[in-house]
């Protein structure tokens, strides 16, 4: 197995994202249109979070004490920092962390900058390719 892939070379490029500010109600159609299960959470140009499509589900379950017509902000859920990589890292490194942290996703930057995002299906897909090959 080749030891020196870069997230760059298999991460998702520049993917959308989804202000602090905006209704969940926009996130969960973010999500169902692109068909994707995570965006990262802007907040004044900088990577604050991700959202997933796992974190909308639980605030909106019929059980969850929120009513109908309220409509929470994509800030009032996502709470957790996001796990954040370097493009030039090593997917190595990167898929030990992410099993250490038990994340699915992960924002990649490049300079500073948000270039990417790779997830567990981003894992799968590389596999899938590697053995393949």
């Amino acid at each position: 197995m080749p030891k020196d892939i870069k997230l760059t070379d298999v991460m998702t490029p520049s993917p959308k994202t989804i202000a602090i500010d905006a209704h969940l109600s926009e996130a969960k159609k973010l999500l169902e249109e692109m068909n994707v299960n995570q965006l990262p959470v802007m907040n004044a140009g900088v990577v604050e979070s991700i959202i997933t499509d796992k974190d909308i589900k639980r605030f909106t379950l019929p059980a969850h004490k929120i009513g109908a017509d309220e409509d929470l902000l994509v800030s009032d859920i996502a709470t957790t920092r996001a796990f954040v990589a370097d493009a030039q890292d090593s997917l190595e490194k990167v898929l030990r962390q992410m099993i250490k942290q038990q994340t699915s996703a992960v924002i990649v930057l490049d300079q500073g900058e948000l270039a990417g995002i790779f997830t567990e299906t981003d894992a799968c897909r590389v596999l899938a390719d590697l053995l393949a090959s």
